[in-house]
């Protein structure tokens, strides 16, 4: 289950799966993005928007502890974060046979822990 955060996140900082439009060419083609540390799902949401404009599925969780007011971070640790990217990834490979990454700062690290676990991840940005 998605993580559900127990303190106010903003509409617009919260995670979003957007189903890639029908594009000759595209079928099975996801996204997974990933904010940076104390970032949101917002960093991501315009290049999310265009990519599934052009036919690519994109899931972009919120990390725990991430969304709202730095406090929250604390109580939350990397193992949290990991098993949110795992989630996150299960659930798009759900729709799409070829996924690549997008990650920003932190988010490229959890990237890249996830691409070690799966190889057949087609690329990461």
């Amino acid at each position: 289950m998605p993580f559900k955060p127990d303190y106010e996140v903003p509409e617009e900082r919260r995670a979003y799966f957007f189903s890639g439009a029908e594009r000759e060419g595209w079928q099975g083609v996801g996204c997974l993005a990933l904010h940076g540390f104390m970032g949101s799902p917002i960093s991501s949401r315009p290049m999310a928007q265009f990519l599934a404009s052009q036919g690519i599925t994109v899931n972009c969780p919120l990390l725990p502890g991430h969304g709202n007011l730095p406090y929250h971070i604390h109580t939350h640790k990397l193992k949290e974060w990991v098993a949110e990217v795992d989630e996150a990834y299960t659930r798009l490979s759900q729709h799409c046979t070829q996924i690549f990454i997008l990650g920003h700062s932190m988010g490229a690290v959890l990237g890249a822990i996830q691409a070690q676990k799966h190889p057949e991840i087609c690329g990461m940005i």
